[in-house]
């Protein structure tokens, strides 16, 4: 992340350079010294480079700069001359002048070019889009990426880039506070009103007592979240129910305080379907989680049981209308979290939609795990497929029951066969420590990298993020869907909730 430390840093820099100085800037290789040297060190931790500014131009510096120019398609040889510095500095220059204020009565459209359009596409290209080089050529690929910005900031989709545009750029690239009707979510909105089709399920864990990453992101976003789902029990093939998580009884009192409808999420220990293939464990088990609900005034719960064959279909159902006949009379829910199904796909079979959707006050949609760490590369949450999903579910079950799942992670796939989970932010810092441009991939609307480590392997990422969520946010809106559901609280890249206020509640 870029201080503002570090860019006051870089301009003055730049200043005391100034233009002329590129044309009489000395070639910097391994072992020269001095002020040029911390100049060019500054300017990469200002593009997001990691160096140490030590005016010593080591092999580690030589290993930055010859990313840098890889990424700027430039003589890859770790010398900083005349070329590179050039380079450096219009890079800086996009990055600490975007397009200031209105543009009166000039609209930027196809067609168009120069520095203004050299600026759009620096600040869309940062926001995760793919608008092309930033050539100054307002043309048909930086006029996609400008229709994506404008759909999800919940703007006018016109590929018109005006007043309006122009600010909400500003606000995207945190150069401009977002207006009064759009407060900021940790600015301590009121809670929206929780309604039946406006639901926003936060999944909150808490593995370590230490760890409080979902809890935070509770805290600040009040005003968007009205549902939460905390990892706390797992059922065991003997019928006992684990306890998981810690803090139960604060998340409790404060969800409560705060109007957060608590539905503790049930997983099945193991993938073990013992709860279903024996009735006397299904019968206790349905006891005791009701007897949990009351003592503890939670308003419903979230079945997740994975891991289950086709074979389990029957015993699924059994347990959901069971569960759904005991708690229902009590005014409490049962939703449950069902392994995504189309028509031409095998799996998930062990999951009846049409039955499930009957006893089921929600039902969520894992539209996740597309790709996952046992494939190859690939997108974890393609728009098409999730799509597909949908329209399977809603010949299925009443729109207003559906909830449709929202990634805040992705994987890495390394060459060598490891593959690891990661979160947006993690996702967002790799890209930045190895100097390698995060690209927008408009078939799936997904972000994605690639980069290669210092062993020598290629690694392949592709994670979701607020810009590819809000293209399912926009379809949960359109097919009128009952609610949408984040795994996990915590992950998410901060800009969901600014579309989830926009494009799911409608507030600007």
């Amino acid at each position: 992340m870029v201080t503002a430390g570090a860019a006051l840093s870089c301009s003055l820099a730049l200043l005391a350079v100034g233009p002329a100085w590129a044309a009489e800037f000395p070639d910097l290789t391994i072992g020269r010294t001095g002020d040029t040297v911390a100049v060019v060190q500054q300017q990469l931790n200002d593009l997001g480079y990691h160096t140490p500014v030590t005016g010593h131009y080591t092999a580690a510096t030589a290993r930055t700069v010859r990313a840098f120019q890889a990424r700027n398609h430039i003589a890859v040889d770790g010398i900083a001359g005349p070329i590179t510095e050039k380079t450096l500095e219009d890079d800086l220059t996009q990055l600490y002048m975007p397009i200031k204020g209105s543009l009166g009565q000039h609209m930027l459209s196809l067609g168009d070019y120069g520095p203004a359009v050299t600026t759009l596409q620096g600040d869309l290209s940062q926001l995760g889009y793919n608008p092309g080089p930033a050539d100054g050529v307002f043309n048909q690929q930086t006029g996609r990426a400008v229709l994506a910005f404008q759909a999800h900031a919940g703007i006018a989709v016109d590929e018109v880039v005006g007043p309006q545009t122009v600010h909400a750029l500003m606000v995207a690239m945190g150069y401009a506070p977002s207006s009064s009707a759009a407060p900021s979510p940790s600015s301590g909105n009121p809670p929206l009103a929780p309604s039946a089709h406006k639901m926003v399920l936060g999944y909150y864990t808490q593995y370590t007592p230490q760890s409080t990453a979902s809890q935070t992101s509770l805290s600040e976003n009040l005003g968007s979240i009205n549902t939460i789902a905390p990892l706390w029990y797992t059922v065991h093939a003997d019928g006992l129910i684990g306890r998981m998580g810690y803090q139960r009884a604060t998340v409790r009192a404060y969800a409560q305080a705060h109007h957060i409808t608590v539905l503790p999420l049930v997983t099945n220990a193991g993938g073990n379907d013992a709860i279903l293939t024996n009735a006397s464990t299904r019968s206790a088990v349905v006891a005791e989680l009701t007897q949990l609900a009351v003592q503890d005034d939670y308003q419903g719960y979230n079945i997740d049981f994975e891991g289950l064959s086709a074979q389990d279909r029957s015993g699924l159902n059994a347990f959901i209308q069971s569960l759904s006949q005991s708690l229902s009379p009590l005014g409490k829910e049962v939703t449950v979290a069902v392994i995504p199904r189309t028509s031409t796909d095998p799996y998930g079979r062990a999951y009846d939609y049409q039955f499930l959707g009957q006893y089921a006050t929600k039902v969520v949609l894992m539209t996740y795990d597309y790709h996952d760490i046992g494939s190859a590369p690939g997108p974890v949450a393609p728009i098409g497929w999730v799509t597909n999903v949908v329209n399977y579910a809603l010949a299925r079950i009443p729109a207003s029951k559906i909830v449709l799942g929202l990634a805040a992670y992705g994987y890495n796939w390394s060459s060598d066969g490891n593959t690891v989970e990661v979160h947006d932010e993690q996702a967002v810092n790799l890209a930045a420590h190895y100097g390698v441009p995060i690209t927008w991939n408009s078939t799936y609307d997904e972000a994605t990298f690639q980069y290669q480590a210092a062993n020598g392997t290629t690694h392949t990422v592709w994670f979701e993020n607020g810009y590819s969520d809000a293209f399912k946010l926009e379809l949960a809106k359109h097919d009128h869907l009952g609610g949408v559901a984040i795994w996990r609280l915590g992950d998410e890249d901060p800009h969901l909730w600014t579309v989830i206020r926009s494009i799911w509640y409608g507030k600007q």
